[in-house]
């Protein structure tokens, strides 16, 4: 039988994110998801895109420290994961719209 120190249930973008960090931290982890790999459940179509563009300062905290580990993930892991840094484009309608933006 196998023991863990912690058993997580998603391997989603919680999930995942939160194995890899306790890993880390030298401690035997379980990932249990009902998809056949990683990051295919609920945020999938989300996958590829982070913004710092948030209203709330946790989220804009959150989004800084994601684009600073992704930026770093090919130096610190040796795993190239294709990471490109683009932008965002927010197409405008109306000029108080084009107001709001500028």
């Amino acid at each position: 039988m196998n023991n863990y120190d912690v058993i997580i249930i998603g391997a989603g973008s919680i999930g995942v994110p939160l194995a890899l960090h306790l890993g880390k931290a030298k401690q035997k982890v379980l990932v249990l998801d009902k998809n056949p790999s990683p990051g295919q459940g609920q945020n999938k179509s989300a996958i590829g895109g982070i913004r710092a563009t948030h209203s709330q300062i946790s989220k804009i905290k959150i989004c800084l420290k994601s684009l600073e580990l992704f930026s770093l993930w090919e130096e610190e892991n040796s795993d190239d994961i294709e990471w490109f840094e683009g932008g965002y484009a927010y197409p405008v309608y109306t000029e108080k719209d084009e107001r709001t933006l500028k």
